[in-house]
């Protein structure tokens, strides 16, 4: 025992009454005990042995639980009257010239949210335009390149004119490739060799990449070392290394991103990926399905091609 603290033990000694007496003291009570720290034993405040003498000389004279409290009120302080205070103090501290700040602060967002939701307004309109514009321009490309022209000048003008949208510094055409094939049919793709098209986000690209075994179970292949084989290497492998000069594009299909490969003199590759989470939780792409020349691929190929991928990263 120390002249600022007290335990349990210490409370019984002072009192005569068991430890187990002072708990059920605090237990009834609990709101005019103040525990000094956290460790162990527990020890109260200054002023807890005169607490615990009181409550038991009440308890002696027969008073009950509810009528001690009313009592103890009067006579000790409480952790209730500490919070009360401390609320009235804070409520006191908001004068009118804080109430003053916090309104015009209000009204302050309040016209900014309206302002931005007249730009967005004014954004859309414009997006439709030239979403419009782009539709006749892909029209007027499959019927008669050669009148594209004003269309293109439309668009240019559209993005100069859009405030909030930056002009890219060009505007290309397609690329289209035509593919003949065994039966003498042919095929033709557009690759668009823009730096400005869409491309997935890099959280996906960073996603390690996995095939279906043989077996069905999620393949993956190491990268650098330590580290696994991405989506970014494997595409980066297979645009730069396998097919020298080649041009890709991505493009969304519901739920899938699928990439399309093209050298001059090579066959048009078509891979497709998704978003997928294994068995043990991991999110991984998932390579589901190869296309060359439009022509489906077999889960062997799939993995040959997959294998004979991933031993380009040794060149870089």
């Amino acid at each position: 025992m120390t002249a600022e603290t007290f335990t349990h033990r210490d409370l019984s000694n002072i009192t005569g009454v068991s430890v187990t007496t002072i708990k059920s003291y605090r237990k009834k009570f609990p709101e005019f005990f103040f525990i000094v720290g956290h460790g162990k034993p527990l020890r109260f405040r200054k002023g807890a042995d005169k607490l615990s003498l009181r409550i038991r000389d009440l308890f002696n004279k027969n008073l009950s639980v509810r009528q001690i409290r009313d009592k103890l009120f009067t006579e000790f302080e409480s952790v209730k009257e500490n919070r009360q205070l401390s609320e009235k103090k804070q409520d006191s501290q908001v004068n009118g010239e804080e109430f003053a700040k916090l309104a015009k602060t209000t009204t302050q967002m309040m016209n900014g949210l309206a302002a931005l939701v007249t730009a967005q307004a004014k954004s859309e309109q414009r997006l439709a335009r030239m979403e419009k514009s782009l539709k006749e321009l892909l029209q007027s490309q499959s019927e008669a390149p050669s009148g594209t022209t004003e269309l293109l000048q439309e668009i240019k003008d559209i993005l100069a004119s859009s405030g909030g949208l930056q002009q890219p510094e060009r505007i290309t055409a397609k690329k289209v490739v035509t593919i003949k094939k065994d039966d003498g049919e042919s095929d033709s793709y557009s690759l668009d060799a823009d730096s400005s098209a869409i491309e997935p986000e890099s959280d996906f690209m960073e996603l390690p990449v996995v095939i279906h075994s043989d077996t069905g179970e999620f393949l993956g292949m190491p990268g650098r070392p330590g580290q696994p084989f991405t989506l970014q290497e494997l595409v980066h492998l297979v645009s730069s290394r396998k097919e020298d000069n080649a041009s890709k594009i991505w493009h969304k299909q519901g739920r899938e991103w699928v990439l399309a490969v093209k050298s001059p003199e090579g066959p048009l590759y078509e891979l497709y990926f998704s978003r997928t989470h294994t068995p043990k939780g991991n999110i991984v792409s998932f390579f589901k399905r190869l296309d060359i020349n439009s022509e489906s691929q077999s889960h062997v190929d799939i993995l040959s091609f997959f294998k004979e991928v991933r031993d380009l990263i040794d060149s870089i």
